[in-house]
């Protein structure tokens, strides 16, 4: 039964992804009918999340649509673009507002974050935003009425944090990371101990062990209901994260076990739990939570028992979750910690009398209004375990960055240290059953090489790729082992550099940059580029380049510039008219790339080269993402590209003019624009053009 529940479980994942990947629904929805439609929605709210000054996020169960009555079996994630004072007063509540109901973004740019996987993971189908809305009277079931009392204690114990300990408590508490510093977050993702800021099984586990030295480890009918009780409070305060869900239910099985003297295993509760998750929510395989959480529990069940036992009990449970998460968290984060086991040695033993001092705290103050003697109890242990971590770093050294390995890797990988470790092994081993070894080896094998086939992409092998970075550009050459990018995109509120591109070049094979040009020195080309410098190891970063200036990349790619003649060092590249214009020559292809290049700009640039084929090229990158002060017919004409590419978002400007799309169309020019196809590739070896997008839009 261990097994066989277990090889279930592992079927059906499989199946799932696979259906997936082929375009079969995992989970019917009734938020498709609603999509791009605008009305009046009233729905309870299910979750209130802090996203930052004057912006907060709502899950929606939506009741009605423009007085229609509905039932979605996906929730609505409203982002409300005003200060809730008093957030708990809508946990819980109906509410109703105004505004048109969208499909959330995919994966814009290969092997990145796929944000429509992610909410779908957490049963959310559609996104919204409003400025405000209205609470409608509605009755609240006693279960309902504790739920969002809990929520109120929890926000009003924040308040009484300090600003130097509100992050890592409300963090290793409740799983919130809202309020952590973006620094010590890092350390603690570095070495491997970001687990405790995520409300792990670890939380849970060192609550249930306080009940049970309590109880005596008897189960009486008042002690259940106070575990019961005290389980779904905390699951509550936690937004039942996979992780809590798989814990809770996990010890509910032992506690039923135990009361029915029948045999506990972990791994066939663990398989039973996950089958109940996924039975409610197939997409919630695509949680890193759910992920990690369980492939953690499989590490122990596995890994733990061919650890020698000369290995203290201490170190070998983190050392078997070491090794199992360990290929997965190189292809997830793209990081090797190499101080994991020794700075969870620690951080664990700490966190297993800081979380019942912080609970004890929590439960004080929501008897007395504050935590009074506790209060310097707690933030020293706050302050000891960032510390702690902090020196665990070796200064940044405590970790390595690596570029992400193919899928069939890391399938495999996983696949033959857990067969390795199984039971099922040692016996074929013993009984020299050496035909069934291979069977199973070549088994994991076709799998692996299975889903590396049906999940490969063709964009992330081609030569020339427009990254995707929003309201920017970014174009990516890849020529043999050199990867060269022109611009960087940028943006005043998010760190492009850090947060786009080191884990695109990182996910997509780019241990490094080995050359950086800029067009021009405007944000949304330049401020990207300084970032990653900061981050990535960026070997040479080049601006200013005027006509003339020739790169020679290898045989393959020579990149020139065309435009402008000078540059004024008073004024620099301020005026797009003077931004860099660089002529791609890659294989027997001609790109050009325009930055913001405008009509007066073109202009001169046509007359410069009047009388050539200098400008020419078979794609062209439209100037300014589309303004309608680019893209001038005259330059269309001389330029006569095949493709055209935009490198636009989410912007106010206009951008791109439907005129430009339309001197395009004229033409018989193929227009691609990343706000509607995400990243978009090129392949240049063959005998022709092959183009590829991320998202492959019908309209």
């Amino acid at each position: 039964m261990r097994r066989k529940l277990f090889c279930t479980l592992m079927a059906v994942m499989t199946i799932l992804f696979f259906a997936d990947f082929i375009g079969i629904p995992l989970k019917d929805s009734t938020m498709d009918g609603l999509i791009g439609q605008s009305g009046i929605i009233t729905g309870k709210v299910t979750e209130v999340q802090y996203k930052g000054a004057e912006k907060y996020n709502l899950e929606i169960d939506i009741y009605t649509f423009n007085s229609r009555s509905v039932r979605c079996r996906e929730k609505l994630l409203l982002t409300i673009y005003s200060d809730l004072e008093e957030p708990w007063n809508y946990y819980n509540e109906l509410i109703s507002f105004e505004g048109e109901i969208t499909e959330p973004s995919g994966q814009r740019n290969p092997h990145c974050f796929d944000y429509k996987k992610y909410l779908k993971s957490r049963g959310i189908g559609a996104v919204s935003s409003a400025d405000t809305f209205t609470v409608q009277q509605c009755g609240l079931t006693l279960k309902e009425k504790y739920e969002k009392w809990l929520f109120r204690q929890r926000c009003m114990f924040e308040k009484e944090l300090t600003a130097e300990t509100r992050g890592v408590i409300m963090g290793v508490l409740f799983g919130d990371t809202t309020f952590l510093d973006e620094d010590i977050y890092e350390d603690f993702r570095n070495n491997g101990t970001a687990h405790i800021l995520a409300v792990s099984g670890l939380h849970v586990g060192i609550l249930y062990s306080l009940y049970q030295k309590a109880s005596g480890r008897r189960n009486s009918r008042g002690g259940l209901i106070l575990l019961a009780l005290l389980l779904f409070s905390y699951g509550t305060l936690s937004m039942w994260s996979p992780s809590v869900t798989r814990a809770s239910l996990m010890i509910a099985m032992n506690v039923t076990a135990k009361l029915l003297d029948l045999r506990y295993d972990m791994l066939t509760s663990m398989s039973a739990v996950a089958m109940m998750l996924i039975f409610r929510n197939p997409y919630v395989i695509y949680g890193a939570g759910f992920q990690m959480s369980f492939l953690a529990i499989s590490s122990i069940a596995f890994i733990r028992p061919v650890i020698p036992d000369k290995i203290p009990e201490f170190l070998a449970v983190p050392l078997a979750v070491y090794t199992g998460l360990l290929p997965y968290q190189i292809y997830q984060f793209n990081y090797i910690s190499l101080v994991s086991v020794a700075a969870n040695l620690p951080i664990v033993f700490i966190a297993g009398y800081f979380v019942p001092v912080a609970v004890l705290a929590f439960a004080v103050f929501i008897t007395s209004g504050n935590f009074g003697v506790l209060r310097p109890v707690v933030d020293g242990m706050t302050i000891m375990i960032t510390e702690i971590n902090k020196l665990s770093t070796l200064g940044g050294y405590g970790s390595i960055e690596v570029v992400r390995p193919p899928l069939w890797i890391v399938i495999l990988t996983e696949g033959m240290i857990f067969f390795a470790s199984s039971e099922a092994f040692s016996i074929m081993k013993i009984r020299e059953n050496f035909k069934r070894i291979v069977f199973s080896v070549t088994a994991i094998g076709v799998l692996a090489c299975m889903c590396g086939y049906f999940t490969y992409s063709p964009i992330t092998r081609d030569q020339i790729v427009f990254v995707d970075v929003g309201q920017g550009d970014c174009i990516h050459l890849r020529e043999g082992r050199k990867d060269i990018l022109i611009d960087g995109g940028g943006n005043i509120n998010f760190n492009v550099g850090k947060n786009t591109l080191k884990p695109y070049l990182l996910r997509n094979g780019a241990p490094d940059v080995d050359l950086a040009l800029a067009t021009h020195l405007h944000m949304d080309h330049y401020k990207g580029l300084e970032e990653l410098s900061g981050e990535f190891d960026v070997k040479k970063l080049l601006s200013g380049l005027t006509a003339g200036k020739i790169v020679k990349i290898s045989d393959n790619l020579l990149i020139e510039t065309l435009w402008p003649e000078h540059i004024d060092p008073h004024t620099g590249q301020e005026e797009n008219s003077q931004c860099s214009v660089f002529l791609l020559y890659f294989y027997e292809y001609k790109i050009l790339i325009t930055g913001d290049l405008d009509e007066a700009g073109e202009k001169s640039i046509i007359e410069k080269y009047k009388g050539t084929d200098k400008l020419d090229a078979d794609i062209l990158k439209i100037g300014h993402h589309g303004s309608k002060y680019s893209t001038s017919q005259e330059f269309l004409d001389a330029v006569s590209p095949d493709y055209a590419v935009i490198q636009v978002g989410k912007n106010n400007y206009g951008h791109p003019a439907a005129e430009v799309i339309e001197k395009c169309q004229k033409k018989g020019i193929i227009v691609l624009r990343n706000d509607y196809n995400g990243a978009v590739g090129f392949s240049l070896k063959n005998d022709e053009i092959h183009c590829h997008r991320m998202i492959d839009r019908k309209d």
